[in-house]
């Protein structure tokens, strides 16, 4: 089972990380400078946008499930597979609850889904510092755990940019691009914790 949930998990992020990529070369109408990733869930591209985020939130929860059906490689703090699991909440909530783009009418859909990004971001951060601390610990993951350590470490510092760039005028142009940077930092570490939670858990098979 536990095989299963790593290789499905990774499977998503990598279906992701497509669907993202494709939505910037497609005639959306959006700046990646400005405009934020969830822009791309109102208009002409919204089934797109929306499935990957449903994607996003499916790999997110399996790599929870994946972590602690295998428990002891390494054994995870609780609380950072809560914030894990929170993170895929948030991120399956914002499928259903859309933004408002800049300019337009603020609607209560679009407040929940701010309140939403936000729990997001903060329980993304808060996962990637607590289980990356738990991996070190743990040698078989001494391969990629300096890689995941330096995503974890400069996660929380783009974090601090980006609401930096929301409240100063002049820097909310680049909005668009640091959430992107963090999105990107955040999504990264998902993949490889995932894609290397399948070949250790294919080691241990054998």
């Amino acid at each position: 089972m536990a095989l299963s949930f790593a290789i499905i998990s990774f499977i998503a992020f990598v279906v992701y990380f497509v669907c993202l990529i494709s939505l910037h070369f497609l005639p959306t109408g959006y700046s990646p400078l400005y405009n934020t990733i969830s822009d791309y869930s109102v208009g002409r591209f919204s089934r797109l946008a929306r499935i990957s985020t449903a994607v996003n939130a499916v790999g997110v929860l399996l790599l929870f499930g994946a972590f602690i059906v295998i428990g002891g490689s390494p054994p995870m703090a609780w609380n950072g597979l809560m914030w894990l699991a929170i993170l895929a909440v948030a991120r399956l909530g914002m499928v259903g609850f859309t933004t408002d783009v800049s300019g337009q009418k603020v609607t209560a859909k679009g407040i929940v889904h701010i309140v939403l990004a936000i729990i997001s971001f903060i329980a993304g951060v808060s996962a990637l510092g607590t289980i990356t601390r738990t991996i070190g610990t743990h040698s078989d993951w001494s391969i990629v755990y300096p890689f995941l350590k330096l995503l974890a470490q400069v996660s929380t510092p783009i974090l601090i940019a980006l609401a930096i760039s929301i409240v100063v005028p002049v820097l909310r142009r680049i909005f668009g691009l640091v959430e992107r940077i963090f999105l990107l930092t955040i999504n990264l570490w998902l993949l490889v914790a995932s894609g290397f939670l399948v070949v250790t858990t294919i080691g241990l098979l054998h």
